[in-house]
C-alpha cells in the first residue's frame, strides 16, 4: 500500500464524512416512511375512539 504525504492526511482528516451524512438521511427517511406508515395505515384506519 502505498504511502500517503501529510499533504494528503490533512486533506482526508478536513474532509467532512459524506458516507457517514448520506447513511444517517437514508435511516432517518427510512424511520419517517415507517411513522407515516403507521400513523395513516395503521392508526387512523381505525377511526375515532368510541
Amino acid at each position: 500500500m502505498s504511502q500517503l504525504t501529510p499533504e494528503e492526511e490533512q486533506k482526508i482528516l478536513d474532509s467532512a464524512p459524506k458516507g457517514t451524512f448520506a447513511l444517517m438521511l437514508l435511516v432517518g427517511a427510512l424511520i419517517f416512511a415507517g411513522w407515516v406508515y403507521m400513523f395513516f395505515f395503521m392508526f387512523l384506519e381505525h377511526g375515532p375512539v368510541s
